[in-house]
């Protein structure tokens, strides 16, 4: 019995060392490395096709696909006074002056065909003074006048919006009364919005509604940003797959270039000039302003002969449609009250970038003027940023900065010129809010100028 038993032992683990575990242990791998395998091929082959495939697909589905991965960059265009010709510098002239005996219609008759003539700017201006003399004028060429004007305010129309608190609009009479005055000036194609430039004031309307020239319908919009300093905010509303129609029907203004604007150049002024929403007027130039004083900038500014009255809103546009002003009456001379003054777009285009891309700028807190070559040489002042004011708990005053005070320097940077402090706080290379800097002066002492090195830390400009 003992010996069967230890021969069952023996052939229990024979049995299975033999037969059942190598065969189950061969064929398990064999899967595993075919599984393994046929898995890889698979992806390969899925991979191909979704590549292949999904261009196609996509196109199919093109008004569902939005891209958000990218960030839109905002840059409004701007123009450089270098770069604007006068209009009487346009034409070609030559420097041949024309001798004082000669007729130009005689030196006309004597040149040879071709020739290049000499300009008599006295004769060209009698022969248009003849013409105008001549022409016959009538009522209806002011009535061509005021509809080629109407032609443009129609036009800028379009770009206009009414800005009004939520809770004042009706649901079944719409109306813009008591609206505020915005404009239209820039699309954000990968989001579907559209930015509106508008006053401070509009800002600080609680939970403002846009209503589109030409709809019924109003859309929420958001304050993006404000300058309260400059007087001027960014409302931004977003669209929806429902009025993505309405979207793309909407017209942007044009920034024009306002360094062609000068003294006795036509303007329009919209929105809401005689404080009302919809008004409009039209005039010219009187005065152009290239050294209006303000906080941290100084700036141009156009006044004209609209009379309106105070506290009107809205925008300047010149005879082409461009935008090229804001009304603003902030730091307008007193003696022009009753009339239409507008900060150039030029001057604003900064700030707009600055808050339409959600960027942050730096807050300093003095008004100065220009110490020029000329000046320090007539008055012994060093050239540099005269400080007539600092303004109240500013980052300036913080620093002991003083009326009187010449700014020569911030950092490493020769800082002689109120538009080199404007790059300084809000330029491409800007030093941001929080920043630490370094001020030197030149500050009058008992018998001249020292130089005197203050510490300031940049506020946030909003």
């Amino acid at each position: 019995m003992a010996d069967n038993r230890d021969d069952k032992n023996n052939e229990q683990p024979y049995i299975r060392e033999k037969i059942v575990k190598p065969k189950r242990r061969s064929r398990f791998l064999a899967v595993a490395i075919g599984g393994f395998f046929g898995a890889v091929l698979f992806g390969l082959i899925a991979c191909f096709s979704f590549v292949w495939i999904y261009p196609y697909v996509s196109k199919l589905r093109e008004p569902d696909v939005v891209e958000t991965t990218t960030a839109e960059r905002i840059t409004l265009p701007t123009h450089s006074e270098e770069d604007t010709l006068p209009p009487e510098e346009t034409l070609p002239i030559t420097t041949e002056e024309p001798t004082e005996t000669s007729d130009p219609e005689e030196t006309e008759e004597d040149q040879s065909e071709g020739a290049l003539l000499p300009v008599d700017k006295d004769w060209i201006e009698r022969l248009i003074n003849q013409k105008i003399d001549q022409a016959p004028i009538d009522i209806r060429d002011i009535e061509n006048y005021g509809r080629e004007i109407n032609k443009v305010y129609q036009s800028v129309e379009k770009s206009l919006v009414a800005i009004l608190p939520k809770a004042s609009v009706d649901p079944v009479f719409p109306s813009n009364q008591g609206a505020k005055a915005g404009i239209m000036i820039y699309r954000l194609e990968t989001s579907h919005t559209i930015l509106i430039l508008t006053d401070y004031e509009t800002a600080s309307i609680k939970d403002p509604v846009v209503r589109f020239a030409g709809r019924n319908n109003f859309l929420p919009a958001q304050v993006r940003g404000t300058d309260s300093l400059m007087g001027l905010a960014v409302l931004s509303v977003e669209f929806d797959s429902k009025d993505f129609a309405l979207y793309d029907s909407l017209q942007c203004i044009v920034l024009g270039n306002s360094y062609q604007t000068r003294a006795g150049s036509p303007v329009i002024a919209v929105g809401a000039p005689f404080r009302s929403y919809g008004t409009m007027s039209y005039g010219t130039v009187l005065e152009v302003r290239t050294d209006q004083m303000a906080v941290d900038t100084i700036y141009r500014m156009y006044y004209t002969n609209i009379g309106a009255p105070e506290g009107g809103t809205g925008f300047l546009v010149n005879v082409s449609g461009q935008l090229i002003g804001l009304i603003n009456s902030k730091y307008k001379d007193p003696a022009m009250e009753g009339y239409v003054a507008a900060i150039a777009t030029e001057e604003i285009t900064k700030f707009l970038n600055n808050i339409s891309n959600l960027e942050p700028y730096s807050y300093f807190g003095i008004i100065g003027q220009n110490v020029t070559k000329d000046i320090a040489a007539a008055t012994g002042m060093p050239e540099g940023i005269y400080v007539t004011t600092v303004q109240p708990d500013s980052p300036a005053y913080q620093a002991g900065i003083m009326a009187g005070d010449i700014i020569v320097g911030i950092s490493t940077k020769n800082v002689t010129r109120v538009s080199q402090l404007g790059e300084v706080l809000h330029g491409p290379s800007r030093h941001l809010p929080g920043e630490t800097v370094i001020v030197t002066l030149m500050r009058l002492g008992r018998d001249e100028y020292k130089q005197v090195n203050v510490t300031v830390t940049l506020g946030l400009r909003q």
